[in-house]
């Protein structure tokens, strides 16, 4: 039963899309505990967890399988430690069912996974690909309302129904209370039932009316957008700069016209690193610059490795690096960064750092402990070992003051941090991304369906460029269009629109899981309390 429950979980997820098996995919796992919390915790912990990881385990590895396809160990790592650390809230659900009653137990299961999804999205092992509310990147149109809840209304929406599912089926069994008997057809739940059923339709039903009400706002705006098409193992480190530059710069032409307002690269698409304190005299700089002058209207968007140097110590942040030039008898002081910047015909060259970077490839986590481990951190094709950051999310600004949020590869799962660019004032989404590493994998195509989810929660055209994998346009009620095909040189054109309404969830960012920890922390204090209390009083007997 719980290998069933990782089964259903892959077969929903993106991009196999059976989205609504997730309406019943925990049940069996469920079914498993309830059967062994029946026998009155005999059955010990370990089994328990056991039952509980194993299920984990097969959703993990069926559906991020292809993070070995760059590392095998941060693939055996994420699909192996990731099932532990969701398996948490199983272990404070059977505390609870210990300790609390029935329906303090559920709300400790729920709102302790909310709360692991939320962890997820802030330490330094950040890991939010799963969260549960993801799982409708595919089925984009029942969840219109992610404009008011974001994914983990998505999240609570799934775990009611499972939970609500399992106990109309217990009682159907006639095990809800350890009872076999048969329950009589007139008392088998059938207004539990349609009650769970209404609170399936009833949010799909909204969101399907919403998705036709939503149309493209705000100020049109053309976009041409770059797939070069690089293979990371292959060309990215065998053909010269010069050569990848040429092929670029040719490629875009073809897509400009003097209509055409943005130009978008891909992440790292810059082969040559660029030091940010005189990236104007820099050669492909100046190259794309050339390119964008022949457009005066053209703004250009594009993916860099930056270097910044620092003139003094008292400049210094924690991932600073050194270079000793012993010739020169000189030591200078710099981060690298993996960024985006914008080049236009105002000779100003905005950049923007990538801030939510990928664990053990862009960052080492937690280095004032596991600094030993710097050494191993991965090179993906642009800069290996801990990348420098910025506070704030950068908006970019033409000429005719459009703003323009650029969310850099990973970045794009994360819902409340990318609401940050349209609240400091992006109309406009771009993803930039390379998603080469992973192969022709489900892996590449998850990551595009997420695309649909940010621009539903913020109502945000967005225009995604890729190495390679998917380049598309998304509009503002999550539809995808012009989607490029696995490893195909391409440039395509489209119309965006510039919008400048923010939604609740723009506003409000991930309340739901702040609620949730808040409930889950309270719950957790009470169960401590109950339990020892209850030993207190064993002891004295």
């Amino acid at each position: 039963l719980s290998i069933f429950t990782g089964l259903c979980w892959w077969l929903s997820w993106p991009p196999i899309d059976q989205a609504w098996l997730a309406f019943f995919a925990f049940i069996p796992l469920l079914w498993a505990l309830e059967s062994q919390l029946a026998t009155g915790f005999s059955g010990g912990k370990v089994r328990y967890w056991l039952i509980v990881y194993t299920g984990l385990l097969v959703w993990n590895v069926l559906t991020t399988w292809w993070v070995g396809k760059a590392s095998v160990a941060g693939g055996l790592f994420a699909n192996f430690a990731n099932p532990a650390l969701q398996s948490i809230p199983f272990m404070l659900f059977r505390s609870a069912r210990r300790h609390l009653n029935r329906k303090a137990a559920w709300v400790m299961l729920v709102t302790s996974w909310m709360a692991l999804e939320y962890l997820h999205l802030r330490w330094e092992f950040t890991w939010p690909w799963l969260t549960l509310g993801n799982v409708f990147a595919g089925a984009h149109t029942w969840v219109q309302w992610y404009e008011l809840t974001g994914v983990f209304g998505g999240t609570l929406w799934v775990w009611t129904i499972n939970i609500l599912m399992l106990e109309w089926l217990l009682k159907l069994s006639g095990k809800r209370k350890g009872n076999a008997v048969v329950i009589p057809f007139f008392r088998m739940g059938w207004v539990q039932l349609a009650g769970i059923i209404m609170l399936v339709v009833i949010p799909v039903t909204a969101s399907l009316i919403r998705y036709g009400q939503v149309q493209d706002e705000g100020s049109p705006v053309r976009v041409t957008v770059l797939q070069p098409n690089f293979d990371p193992y292959t060309e990215k480190f065998s053909l010269s700069e010069s050569a990848m530059l040429d092929k670029m710069l040719s490629l875009s032409a073809t897509g400009l016209t003097d209509s055409t307002d943005y130009l978008v690269w891909p992440e790292t698409s810059v082969p040559q690193p660029i030091w940010l304190n005189r990236a104007a005299f820099s050669g492909p700089i100046r190259r794309i610059r050339s390119l964008t002058d022949q457009y005066p209207d053209l703004t250009t968007v594009i993916g860099i490795n930056a270097f910044m140097e620092y003139d003094s110590k008292e400049e210094l942040t924690p991932t600073a690096r050194e270079l000793v030039n012993r010739q020169m008898h000189d030591t200078v002081w710099y981060d690298a960064f993996n960024s985006s910047i914008q080049i236009d015909t105002s000779g100003r060259i905005p950049w923007y750092h990538k801030s939510k970077l990928v664990p053990g490839v862009e960052r080492l986590p937690y280095p004032g402990t596991l600094k030993f481990m710097e050494y191993f951190t991965l090179d993906l094709g642009g800069i290996s070992g801990s990348l420098g950051t910025q506070k704030d999310r950068s908006v970019f600004y033409n000429s005719d003051s459009t703003g323009v949020g650029t969310a850099i590869c990973y970045e794009s799962i994360f819902g409340e941090y990318v609401t940050r660019y349209v609240k400091n004032g992006a109309g406009l989404l771009f993803i930039i991304t390379n998603d080469g590493w992973w192969g022709n994998t489900a892996g590449y195509k998850q990551h595009c369906a997420y695309a649909s989810l940010r621009a539903i929660e913020n109502r945000r055209s967005i225009a995604r460029s890729a190495n390679t994998g998917i380049s598309c346009f998304v509009n503002q009620r999550g539809d995808i269009s012009q989607a490029t095909a696995w490893a195909e040189d391409a440039v395509i054109t489209g119309v965006v629109y510039a919008n400048s309404r923010q939604t609740f969830y723009t506003r409000n960012g991930d309340y739901l899981a702040r609620t949730a920890c808040w409930v889950m922390v309270l719950l957790w204090l009470f169960t401590f309390v109950r339990n020892r209390t209850a030993r207190l009083r064993s002891i004295s007997k």
